[in-house]
């Protein structure tokens, strides 16, 4: 494209979006936490999740909450201390419309995780807590590290 040229062409506009679609990935993986952080801060979330479906009126499977959430609360809080110590500045709440709804659909998922798990063991099934924290730790494992800027960035789609 020549500096006169005022208009693009189809092609060079589909270039150009396919290097800031890649350039957004390279940038995601800078984001991302160390993998033994990302590990701990799955296992958290899952005792929280297992803990919650556990419970039953005032037991110890509460204490298990409290540790979890101080567990997962600490990684979160190393994972931004050493983003900003990295020089990385991490957004904490999404402004596209496509963050927007890949944060919201993320809460809908680990919320009916977390109440679902206690609802199937209250009405019977005791194996609900366990199967329940082990999809969301899991889940939130891979969210992690898939998508630790928190942005859905779509697949580099090749075309041979």
């Amino acid at each position: 494209m020549d500096n006169e040229q005022e208009t693009i062409t189809k092609e060079e506009a589909a270039a150009t979006l396919r290097s800031v679609e890649s350039t957004k990935r390279d940038a995601n993986n800078l984001y991302r936490q160390p993998l033994l952080l990302i590990v701990f801060s799955a296992l958290c979330y899952a005792l929280i999740v297992f803990s919650w479906g556990m419970t039953e009126h005032e037991n110890q499977w509460a204490l298990g909450m409290y540790i979890g959430g101080c567990g997962f609360f600490l990684a979160m809080a190393l994972s931004v201390y050493t983003s900003r110590a990295l020089g990385i500045k991490l957004s904490l709440y999404p402004k596209t419309k496509e963050s927007i709804k890949f944060t919201l659909v993320q809460i809908v998922i680990f919320a009916l995780f977390i109440s679902g798990g206690r609802l199937v063991r209250l009405s019977g099934f005791e194996l609900g807590p366990h199967i329940a924290a082990l999809i969301s730790g899991i889940l939130i494992g891979y969210v992690m590290y898939k998508h630790p800027s928190g942005e859905y960035v779509a697949k580099e789609e090749s075309h041979g």
